[in-house]
């Protein structure tokens, strides 16, 4: 499995507390597939659509958090 929990550097929610997420969403005409989806724990999915928070992509898979100003 490519995800073993959620993808937010630093937490360690495993993968069956996790949420599925869409990187580019399908709504949007994102692919609804392995390489346009992540999983996130509720905590950090409800960052990832909440727009106070900008969320960064690193090489590694990861993702992390920022909020705007």
């Amino acid at each position: 499995m490519r995800d073993g929990g959620c993808t937010a550097r630093g937490c360690e929610t495993s993968a069956s507390g996790c949420h599925a997420h869409h990187d580019d969403p399908w709504s949007r005409g994102g692919l609804t597939d392995l390489a346009n989806g992540r999983l996130l724990c509720p905590r950090h999915h409800r960052l990832a659509h909440d727009a106070t928070y900008a969320m960064t992509i690193h090489a590694d898979n990861t993702v992390s958090f920022t909020r705007r100003t």
